[in-house]
C-alpha cells in the first residue's frame, strides 16, 4: 500500500484553490532584443536605417549651404571690384565658381577690361563675358550723302541742341544730398560718352544747378561742384579726354522754375552740358556766399 501513495509534496495535477495561483491570468511573453530592450531585431534595424537615412540628409543639405554662401560672399566681391573700377552696369553671376558678366559697356576695350577685373580676384576659375558692346552712334543715326552748308554758328547751334537732347532722356539724377548718381541715370551717360566720342571735336562744361534749400550758405555751390565733378569722373571712365570736359557748381543762383513747390524744387535740379567753342572756357563761377565779409566784399580780396 505504501507503494502506491503519493508524494504530498508533488503539485503536478493538483489544484490548492485560490491561494495557490487559481484565477490568475497568464501574460504574454515579450521578446527582447539581444541587448534587453524590447522590440524584435527586425524592428530596431528599421529604426536604424531610418535615422541613418535623415542624417543623410542634413549632412547633405549642410555642403551645398556652405558653397552656396561662399559664392555668394564672391559675388559681392567682384561686383564691388566692378563698382571700384568704374563699370557699375556690369552685372556679376557666380555659378559653380565661374563669373558671368551681363549688362552693358559702351566699348570693346570697357568689355575686356570688365574680365581682367573678374579674373584678378582671388577664386575665380573660369569667367563667361557676356557684356553687351552697342553698335557705334553712326550706325544708329541715318546720314545724308550730303552735309548741309550751315554757318558756324547755326551748326553749333545744332551741336548743342543734340547734346542737350542726348542729355535729357531720362534726366541725371542724384541720391538726395550727395553726389551719388542713380541707376536709372547710367543709360544716358552712356549715351552721352557715345556722343562725345562721335563728336571728337567738342569740348563740354558741366554744369551742376540746385534748388534753393540749404542750411549754410554756400553749400548748393559745393553741392552743385561736386555732382558736376562726379558726372566729368563717369564720362572720363568711357573713355573721353580729361581737356575735354570742365565742370561747374553754379548753386541755385540759375533757376528754370520756382522754388515753391516740389515740382519746382525738382526741376531745378538739373545737369546741364554747354557747348564751347574753340578759345571759350565757358560760364564764370557764382561768388561763394561764405567767403563773403559783412561789408559785402569777398573775403578773398583783402
Amino acid at each position: 500500500m505504501t507503494g502506491m501513495m503519493r508524494d504530498p509534496r508533488s503539485s503536478r495535477g493538483r489544484n490548492f484553490g485560490p491561494a495557490f495561483g487559481i484565477g490568475r491570468r497568464s501574460r504574454p511573453s515579450i521578446r527582447r532584443s539581444p541587448g534587453g530592450l524590447p522590440g524584435s531585431p527586425g524592428a530596431w534595424a528599421l529604426g536604424v536605417l531610418v535615422i541613418a537615412f535623415f542624417a543623410v540628409i542634413v549632412l547633405g543639405n549642410n555642403e551645398p549651404t556652405t558653397e552656396r554662401a561662399t559664392e555668394q560672399d564672391l559675388t559681392a566681391t567682384v561686383q564691388g571690384a566692378m563698382v571700384q573700377a568704374g563699370l557699375p552696369t556690369v552685372e556679376v553671376q557666380v555659378v559653380d565658381w565661374t563669373v558671368i558678366l551681363e549688362g552693358r559697356v559702351p566699348t570693346s576695350d570697357l568689355k575686356e577690361a570688365a574680365e581682367r577685373v573678374a579674373f584678378a580676384q582671388p577664386d575665380v576659375i573660369t569667367v563667361q563675358n557676356r557684356l553687351f558692346v552697342p553698335p557705334p552712334i553712326e550706325d544708329l543715326v541715318p546720314t545724308s550723302t550730303t552735309a548741309p552748308d550751315l554757318p558756324a554758328s547755326l551748326a553749333d547751334l545744332v551741336l548743342q541742341a543734340r547734346l542737350s537732347a542726348v542729355a535729357a532722356h531720362p534726366p541725371i539724377q542724384f541720391e538726395s544730398g550727395g553726389d551719388r548718381i542713380t541707376l536709372e541715370s547710367v543709360p544716358t551717360l552712356d549715351r552721352l560718352a557715345a556722343f562725345l566720342l562721335f563728336e571728337p571735336a567738342i569740348r563740354v562744361q558741366i554744369i551742376g544747378h540746385t534748388d534753393s534749400d540749404e542750411k549754410n550758405p554756400g553749400d548748393n555751390i559745393q553741392l552743385s561742384a561736386v555732382r558736376a565733378d562726379a558726372v566729368r569722373t563717369q564720362l572720363l571712365a568711357r573713355g573721353i579726354e580729361p581737356d575735354r570736359l570742365a565742370a561747374l557748381g553754379m548753386g541755385h543762383a540759375d533757376p528754370v522754375a520756382d522754388n515753391l513747390t516740389k515740382s519746382g524744387k525738382a526741376t531745378n535740379r538739373r545737369i546741364e552740358f554747354l557747348l564751347l567753342r574753340p578759345g571759350e572756357t565757358g560760364l564764370a563761377p557764382p561768388r561763394d556766399p561764405s567767403t563773403a565779409s559783412d561789408d559785402g566784399s569777398s573775403s578773398t580780396d583783402k
